[in-house]
């Protein structure tokens, strides 16, 4: 079936960064920089919710997939959090309630037969229009529920683990110095 009738590519856009009131804040502002396999929990940039009303963008919540359409051309990721992205980027979401998780793997497909196709051109963007010409397996409603019975609990687990990570990465970031420079003293600790 045509990849545009079951999945929804949405735009982005960025906030005039002369404006500061726009900048530095609580969401994360996805870009091609900002690639993770398959979650992205941490953004180089962020906005405040003034900045999020001030552009082309909308808080896209957990497990949107990301596709980067200019400058890494072609990366994937999940949103790991709810964030915004900038123009170079789409957004896709399934439509009609199409599990998101079904959507990632779809978009991998189609990114695939997307760059086979550029063999020996120079894949440098992913425009709208190349969509319209993609189509991905029709699955049946059992086949869905069969198959997200078993990705849903693993992507969960994943995420997760990422969140883990980073927490410990922090935590690892935070007590090292200290011990390093004597602030800590783990002498007495017994394992």
């Amino acid at each position: 079936m045509p990849f545009t009738s079951v999945i929804q590519v949405l735009g982005g856009g960025t906030p005039k960064t002369g404006k500061q009131e726009y900048w530095n804040g609580e969401i994360p502002f996805f870009t091609p920089k900002d690639v993770g396999a398959p979650y992205v929990l941490t953004t180089e940039k962020s906005i405040t919710p003034l900045g999020l009303d001030n552009c082309n963008s909308r808080l896209y919540p957990v497990n949107t997939v990301f596709l980067t359409a200019r400058g890494t051309v072609g990366k994937v990721s999940l949103a790991g959090v709810p964030m915004s992205m900038n123009q170079s980027c789409y957004a896709l979401a399934g439509k009609n309630g199409l599990h998101q998780i079904i959507v990632y793997h779809y978009v991998l497909e189609t990114v695939k037969a997307l760059k086979h196709k550029a063999s020996g051109a120079v894949f440098d963007a992913i425009i709208t229009r190349d969509f319209d010409t993609e189509s991905v397996p029709a699955l049946s409603s059992e086949q869905i529920d069969s198959f997200i019975a078993v990705a849903e609990p693993i992507y969960s687990d994943i995420l997760n683990r990422t969140i883990e990570n980073q927490r410990l990465a922090a935590l690892r970031d935070t007590l090292l110095p200290k011990l390093m420079n004597g602030e800590i003293d783990v002498s007495a600790v017994r394992i």
